[in-house]
């Protein structure tokens, strides 16, 4: 673990010299993200002038959530999804059996190797949205709540990437198959509380696709204070979720056939 955590900074390292070669690409992320933010919060906004609740969230507990959500999408462009948009080509083409023959296990390689260090600068931003969210819902966090919102926005990433992995080893079994349009797709749902949609909806989104557990529930941990019942099961999604995801990995090696040979 030791090694891989000592190579992801490395890698991280690489990545980031290349990227602030161009510097004016910076600027453009923040104002990309900025623009981005805004229009998610002005659509926020049209949506309380009809109401004063979204499934019982006030606006200020909404921004919050949408924070989160935020910072969450950013990890996944910064570290995620540079990887595993291509990963579909590069088995396709044979580029994996290059990652098949390095000293690293290649799930590692083929999900976390490269990075968009720039695209942090939505984490950033995220984390100032949250911040005003908590200040426009008057609401006086504590120590503990925060603590838990860690927690639990690092058991959402380890969500993220579980998920998103075992999507992109569909591959292994149908080579013309691409399901990054519905995984986007399904990932929006997150920007909104679940307890919005109806019953059967949230309670597929709860318990069969993981998305309550990227940004509704650690939202109300920090507004509400968590508990450790709550705790408890995200961490067992997270930690089930990247076991399915090392199972389902390995289950498709087991398919794959050099595309080179």
């Amino acid at each position: 673990m030791l090694k891989l955590i000592r190579l992801f900074g490395t890698l991280f390292s690489l990545s980031l010299r290349r990227q602030i070669a161009f510097r004016a690409d910076l600027v453009f992320e923040v104002v990309l993200t900025v623009v981005a933010l805004a229009s998610a919060l002005v659509a926020l906004a049209m949506i309380y002038t009809r109401t004063n609740t979204l499934g019982g969230w006030h606006p200020g507990e909404a921004i919050a959530l949408l924070g989160t959500f935020q910072i969450v999408s950013g990890l996944r462009a910064a570290f995620v999804e540079p990887n595993l948009q291509w990963f579909g080509n590069h088995v396709k083409d044979g580029r994996f059996d290059a990652l098949l023959t390095q000293p690293a296990p290649a799930i590692f390689l083929a999900s976390l190797s490269s990075c968009a260090p720039l695209a942090l600068a939505q984490v950033g931003l995220g984390g100032v949205v949250v911040a005003y969210g908590v200040h426009h819902a008057g609401i006086t966090v504590t120590p503990v709540g925060v603590a838990t919102w860690l927690v639990l926005l690092l058991a959402a990433t380890a969500v993220m990437w579980a998920t998103r992995t075992i999507l992109a080893a569909t591959v292994f079994w149908a080579l013309g198959l691409s399901l990054d349009a519905v995984y986007d797709a399904v990932w929006q749902f997150a920007r909104y509380p679940v307890d919005v949609y109806r019953r059967p909806l949230r309670l597929l989104l709860t318990y069969v696709l993981p998305v309550a557990f990227l940004a509704t529930v650690p939202s109300g941990a920090l507004l509400n204070g968590g508990e450790l019942l709550v705790v408890l099961m995200a961490v067992g999604v997270a930690v089930g979720g990247c076991l399915l995801a090392h199972l389902v990995w390995r289950a498709g090696l087991r398919c794959y056939t050099s595309a080179t040979s």
